[in-house]
């Protein structure tokens, strides 16, 4: 019996497990580890339900150029599968829509239109002819947001729904795992394990010293009457690099964020960071309707300098396919992500 277990059960590690059962990959058992699940009430040290979750492409940038061009193929490819997705499945919740970047202070590889953000490797792809006031550069492109919390829920359905079609022994385990270890104590019979556990659980305890957490604040808007952001997202970057966003989220609601702080744990709502985004929404955005904030959220994006651990490791009787790292790019990289981690899984012990 072929028996393959993924560690977390976040966007990347429901992906490879979504991935695993579309592709010609056969096994006999899988099981998803995580302390938290979609279903579950929703807290800030598991990330993926509070995302707002859309494509924003980037150029790569010279100081990080490799980990730029990898993560941005990850995003294509998850960009591709989702064209077909959204038709196929509407309940994913994905809707395709347009893009807009206003930047107020762009880095030279906005304004040459570096490798990532171009024509050419962006569908309807061109340079905003209008600004707002204090905007010095301005793209547009066709983009897609989801609904985070819908769409883990259609995954984590869509698995059990396949696990049942392939006779594919089905576990979801709640626990916090100690180590990657101890994998092998609960299940001798395992030899494929996905480590997509964010921050990097390491194989003995512990989790990657490359690895630390950076802030997110948003809010959830509801958005009763007509408004223009049901055909658009705009995400805005002020001189100072803060960052101020609107995505749809479903008929009446609206992510706008946000906050990216490294070094801050804090798990709680911060008053003066919702008034921050309010207030500069109402500056950027003076037609979002900002007067129902029905949620603050606050998570916690697990970033690895360097970029994203996506490689193999072997142990005693086990091979690990690490896949973990990727910020806020959850989302955006999880089928490229999931497909590659597939690719590098021994196929004799498929």
């Amino acid at each position: 019996m072929t028996h393959i277990v993924i560690a977390g059960a976040g966007v990347i590690g429901l992906s490879i497990a979504h991935q695993l059962l579309l592709s010609s990959t056969r096994t006999d058992r899988l099981t998803l580890i995580a302390r938290n699940f979609p279903q579950d009430d929703l807290t800030s040290d598991y990330t993926s339900p509070w995302a707002g979750a859309h494509f924003r492409p980037f150029p790569h940038r010279p100081e990080s150029y490799e980990s730029d061009a990898r993560e941005s193929r990850y995003t294509r490819v998850s960009y591709e599968f989702f064209k077909r997705l959204c038709v196929e499945h509407p309940e994913s919740t994905i809707k395709f829509l347009k893009g807009m970047d206003w930047l107020e202070a762009p880095s030279r590889e906005y304004e040459e239109l570096g490798p990532g953000y171009n024509a050419t490797s962006l569908d309807s792809f061109k340079r905003c002819k209008e600004l707002p006031a204090g905007v010095k550069f301005g793209c547009e492109y066709l983009t897609y947001c989801l609904n985070a919390p819908e769409y883990l829920k259609f995954l984590q359905n869509a698995i059990a729904d396949l696990c049942k079609k392939q006779n594919v022994q089905l576990e979801f385990l709640r626990i916090t795992l100690p180590s990657l270890k101890y994998v092998k104590k609960i299940y001798p019979d395992c030899s494929l394990l996905f480590n997509a556990t964010g921050l990097g659980l390491q194989y003995e305890g512990g989790y990657d010293d490359a690895c630390y957490k950076v802030r997110g604040q948003t809010l959830l808007l509801n958005i009763s009457g007509p408004t223009p952001y049901a055909f658009k997202t705009v995400t805005h970057q002020s001189r100072n690099g803060d960052w101020t966003f609107v995505i749809r989220r479903s008929d009446n609601h609206y992510i706008l964020g946000g906050t990216k702080q490294e070094g801050d744990d804090y798990p709680l709502p911060r008053e003066s960071d919702t008034q921050r985004l309010l207030k500069s929404a109402r500056k950027i955005f003076p037609d979002l309707d900002t007067s129902q904030v029905i949620h603050v959220n606050v998570g916690f994006r697990p970033l690895r300098r360097g970029g994203s651990r996506v490689e193999s490791s072997s142990y005693p009787g086990m091979q690990v396919v690490h896949a973990y790292g990727l910020g806020g790019m959850g989302f955006e990289a999880s089928v490229g992500v999931a497909k590659h981690a597939l690719s590098l899984s021994r196929p004799a012990k498929l």
